[in-house]
């Protein structure tokens, strides 16, 4: 257990934070009241900074390696002083973003379990937006002259953010039921989690000492999305609960390909290594993410294939998963549809390379075709209202992604090889 020591931020900034709570959260004070019956031997929440140890006083990746971690904003070189405030802006932005959107279908929780362990997640996220908070106001440097109050700027656009204003697409989009609040509590938090992990060398030492806190916290995020998850499945397996296998599935095709665009391009990040701010370039972190999502998926297929054939052990649970993902065939009575399938990296993506963004790529990666050229942006959309959920289709992000679309091939429409 890392340790830390607690600091809390101007008194300004403070009453700031609590009146966004209070507007955006009010059922912080249902968790505040009910915290010892679902978390008892847990330390209370308390909205404060933790300030944890760095792994090492120097520089350990990039340009600077070997130099003493920066204590002082004014000390960043170059463009460092500003790429490391948009990174400190889109780390808060996702956390309260996280917040507005988690509200929206609280009370449509499975159970008062799930709902409580939302109401945590939402507290610790407002946690950890406090924690982005007192890395800009803890460092008077972020002011300098010809610049302005660069972290007082920050502060309030932050505070003045609502859905759809967010950094992140995946912070933008607007829950539908309390599948989306579990769904994206598996895959958006995990990114966050390999966000933090890469963060912890972070060349700026406010920023690093941010990081071990908060990825403790992370993984009872993590934990609990993983555990609702299963549950849903399970329920679903058994005809039991409100969201079939297929709603699952579609709330995976929804999260998983903004999950992979809050990594960035692919073949980007070497900037952030370059300045020391992370350990990884993008397309390396990407990688592993999706690994551990297909892991992750894999756990849940092997306990809904257990409550349809209750004899299986796990290990011939996961024999008959893996027969039926290579046949496309029933096995024991599991058929195909009766599993999930994490989606290929080409589908559904707004950003990233042009040889895949707004392409009509499939759930599984084909390419959709119209004789021997791409489906029409109509057709494509047409097929995303089958396979992404009902009440996602028309809602403010998803007509947000049909307008990028439709500019994106006004301008230019490169067709991908066949």
């Amino acid at each position: 257990m890392a340790t830390y020591t607690t600091a809390t931020i101007t008194q300004k900034y403070h009453d700031a934070i609590v009146d966004w709570q209070k507007k955006n959260f009010p059922d912080l004070a249902i968790l505040e009241r009910h915290w010892d019956d679902h978390f008892k031997g847990q330390p209370p929440f308390r909205l404060l900074a933790k300030i944890g140890e760095v792994k090492t006083d120097t520089i350990d990746y990039g340009q600077y390696t070997g130099r003493k971690k920066f204590e002082q904003a004014k000390d960043m070189v170059g463009n460092m002083f500003f790429s490391s405030r948009d990174i400190i802006k889109a780390q808060c932005s996702t956390e309260l973003g996280s917040i507005q959107q988690h509200r929206i279908t609280l009370d449509g929780a499975i159970s008062d379990k799930g709902r409580f362990a939302v109401l945590r997640i939402m507290a610790e996220e407002l946690r950890h937006a406090y924690q982005m908070f007192w890395v800009l106001d803890n460092d008077p440097s972020w002011k300098k002259p010809g610049l302005g109050d660069v972290a007082k700027q920050t502060i309030e656009d932050l505070l003045s953010m609502e859905l759809g204003d967010h950094v992140l697409d995946a912070f933008n989009i607007d829950f539908n039921d309390f599948l989306d609040n579990v769904t994206y509590a598996t895959v958006i938090d995990l990114v966050g989690k390999y966000q933090l992990e890469m963060q912890q060398v972070f060349s700026y030492a406010p920023m690093a000492r941010s990081m071990g806190p908060m990825l403790q916290e992370e993984a009872f995020h993590l934990g609990s999305g993983r555990t609702l998850l299963k549950e849903i499945g399970q329920m679903a397996a058994r005809g039991e609960g409100d969201y079939s296998i297929q709603d699952m599935q579609k709330a995976l095709n929804l999260w998983f390909p903004r999950g992979l665009e809050m990594f960035g391009n692919e073949h980007g990040g070497e900037t952030a290594v370059t300045f020391g701010f992370k350990d990884k370039t993008n397309g390396v972190a990407q990688t592993e993410y999706i690994e551990e999502v297909k892991g992750v998926v894999t756990n849940v297929n092997v306990a809904m294939i257990q409550e349809k054939v209750s004899t299986l052990s796990r290990e011939a649970a996961r024999g008959v998963l893996e027969e039926v993902e290579r046949s496309g065939d029933p096995s024991r009575g599991v058929r195909p549809e009766d599993i999930l399938r994490v989606p290929d990296v080409k589908f559904f993506r707004k950003r990233g390379d042009e040889e895949v963004i707004f392409q009509p790529y499939d759930v599984a990666g084909a390419l959709l075709l119209e004789g021997n050229k791409p489906i029409s942006p109509d057709s494509y959309l047409e097929f995303l209202g089958t396979v992404l959920p009902a009440r996602f289709i028309g809602s403010r992000e998803y007509d947000k992604y049909v307008s990028q679309m439709r500019e994106f091939f006004a301008n230019q429409r490169p067709e991908p090889q066949v």
